[in-house]
């Protein structure tokens, strides 16, 4: 069982990155940093199979698991993917029961050698999928249960609201199923993470999602706020 299975089935929290950057030098430094996951994201990114395969690299390197999420969920892109040498797959728009076991299968037939090491995460972005949930849950070979909450909202009619009473609603209740249901639940930490993530960690999530761009940002903020605070006036 690879490390990161290890930490799940310990109920430890596991966190993942997208590196926002398609490089493999920044995947290696921030590797070093404390983060478990580097997510590669195939369905927003300019991935191509040569670039996948030197994040992954430098993943291993920096001794991290990778995981790539497919622009779409085809049995041969997976594979090659996985011939790539990614740990995981995200895969999205997973809206049921059947449909999370048709993506288990795949990855089964991918890696017919070494499948239960692989980290499968099966992305839940819709009102209707969290109907769902038990169902998706209860599939075997899943290992998270991953909540667009970002993508919730928007099907909720609260774009770009991801924190909207009514969307904190929905998500508790679909945590809870998650993890009745024996599944890691996953969600994005977002910016506000002092506030954000104490909440999702006594909700049960133990996988978190955090993007490089915020942690840029937050940091290049807080300088310039200090340099502006204590800049001599002329």
């Amino acid at each position: 069982m690879n490390k990161i299975k290890q930490k799940l089935a310990a109920g430890e929290v596991v966190t993942l990155f997208n590196p926002d950057f398609t490089s493999p030098r920044l995947v290696e430094y921030l590797g070093g940093l404390g983060l478990d996951v580097v997510w590669i994201d195939a369905e927003r990114m300019s991935y191509d199979f040569e670039r996948i395969e030197e994040m992954t690299r430098a993943a291993k390197i920096a001794g991290i698991a990778s995981v790539a999420r497919p622009w779409m969920n085809d049995p041969g892109l997976i594979t090659r993917y996985f011939d790539c040498g990614v740990d995981g797959i995200m895969i999205p728009h997973v809206e049921d029961g059947a449909t999370a076991r048709k993506m288990v299968d795949i990855v089964r037939y991918a890696r017919p050698k070494d499948h239960a090491d692989k980290i499968v995460i099966i992305m839940v972005e819709t009102p209707a999928a969290i109907d769902n949930i038990d169902e998706i849950a209860a599939v075997e070979g899943v290992d998270v249960i991953n909540i667009g909450v970002n993508d919730v909202a928007l099907a909720l009619g609260f774009p770009g609201q991801p924190e909207h009473p009514e969307v904190t609603a929905l998500l508790e209740k679909a945590i809870a199923r998650v993890v009745k249901g024996g599944k890691t639940a996953g969600l994005n930490v977002l910016v506000n993470w002092e506030q954000r993530m104490p909440w999702l960690l006594s909700q049960g999530v133990r996988w978190l999602n955090v993007r490089t761009n915020n942690i840029i940002a937050r940091g290049a903020k807080q300088y310039t706020d200090l340099l502006k605070q204590h800049s001599p006036r002329l």
